[in-house]
């Protein structure tokens, strides 16, 4: 006698053995991901005194930041984790100070905020922080990491108009210039991320790490079955005629709001006359580089429009000329060697100025 089995038992089951299938393969895909993380800067000669631990932290801490898409497209604030710390304030770094005798915000993007930095303390504005302590030692100069991933100058000067002036800031120090070479012409004014970049944003703040995985897994497939990045030059001279604007309308608030302003450009693989390596060679093929760094040219010759408005200009392009090691982990993403030597060349810069700005203080 054949026994037939309801069909709201056979859903339950199939229910069920669904449930245990997906529960196996997260379970899978979690290992996996413990002991392979898939970040690519994880196999850059510059992490290799670095152990696995501490990659694998780097890494998928980075993967957990949550940011809020407005038009500064900024940080949620008190975000705590072992390798990034963002405070109340949404910025990288311990808590602001509510009395100083000088505030000094460092903004820019990733570079800034210091993508695979082991810490808050081997990022650019966190090692300029040490020296001008070291420089200034009966003074009170905090200095605050405003880097932004993914930050553009667009984005930054909203930073600046909405948020940062607000804290009554002494110096502001812009270091950018390759996300805005990067960002496309047409939806320059748009903070707004791109629609599938949202999207995965979301699936790694989720607990549930399988997509995660299969997103990194088919990111590094692709980079590593490519030959190289297309980037187009479409509507160049706009985009640095934008990006120079910008800036010269934020200088143009420095008497208003008692701020100064020095905008610095940043080095990229392939400025500069560094002899590069073998793995920035990579980096400088296949990311166009040839074809990038020849417009960014045009950023350099920006500067120049800059520098009746701003306070001070600098061009970086040339400052890893002498080193013959491997500075970079991918087009514009640098070591903490290279992150200690941008924040020397910082507190080179901007030392005269903050040693009128205090004496003008005391007259």
């Amino acid at each position: 006698m054949s026994v037939q089995v309801s069909y709201k038992k056979q859903i339950s089951f199939f229910i069920l053995f669904f449930l245990v299938l997906l529960a196996s393969i997260e379970i899978t895909f979690r290992v996996y991901d413990f002991y392979n993380p898939n970040c690519r800067f994880m196999d850059s000669e510059v992490f290799s005194q670095i152990n696995f631990d501490d990659k694998r932290i780097i890494c998928q801490e980075s993967n957990k930041l949550i940011w809020e898409n407005n038009e500064n497209v900024s940080i949620v604030p008190n975000q705590h984790f072992k390798t990034i710390n963002i405070n109340s304030d949404g910025f990288r770094g311990i808590e602001l100070q509510e009395e100083v005798d000088y505030r000094i915000f460092v903004i820019g993007g990733s570079t800034t905020f210091g993508n695979g930095a082991i810490s808050n303390d081997s990022t650019i504005p966190d090692l300029l922080q040490k020296k001008i302590f070291n420089e200034f030692p009966n003074k009170n100069i905090e200095v605050i990491n405003a880097g932004i991933p993914s930050a553009y100058s667009y984005t930054e000067t909203n930073l600046i108009k909405n948020k940062i002036l607000s804290y009554n800031p002494n110096l502001l120090i812009i270091y950018d210039g390759w996300n805005d070479l990067e960002r496309p012409y047409e939806i320059y004014s748009n903070p707004s991320i791109y629609q599938l970049d949202k999207i995965i944003r979301l699936i790694k703040q989720m607990d549930y790490v399988t997509p995660q995985v299969l997103i990194k897994l088919y990111s590094n497939y692709a980079y590593e079955n490519s030959e190289k990045e297309i980037w187009s030059k479409s509507n160049i001279k706009e985009k640095v005629e934008l990006w120079q604007n910008s800036w010269i309308n934020i200088c143009k608030l420095q008497n208003e709001y008692n701020f100064k302003t020095v905008v610095i450009l940043q080095p990229l693989v392939g400025t500069g006359n560094k002899q590069l390596t073998v793995e920035e060679e990579k980096y400088f093929k296949y990311y166009d580089g040839e074809k990038k760094i020849e417009h960014y040219q045009l950023y350099a010759d920006a500067l120049t429009k800059l520098e009746p408005k701003c306070t001070a200009i600098n061009d970086l392009r040339n400052i890893f000329d002498f080193n013959s090691e491997t500075v970079f982990f991918d087009f514009g993403h640098i070591d903490k060697n290279g992150n200690n030597i941008i924040a020397k060349k910082f507190l080179e810069i901007v030392t005269p100025i903050i040693i009128e700005d205090l004496k003008n203080e005391k007259d």
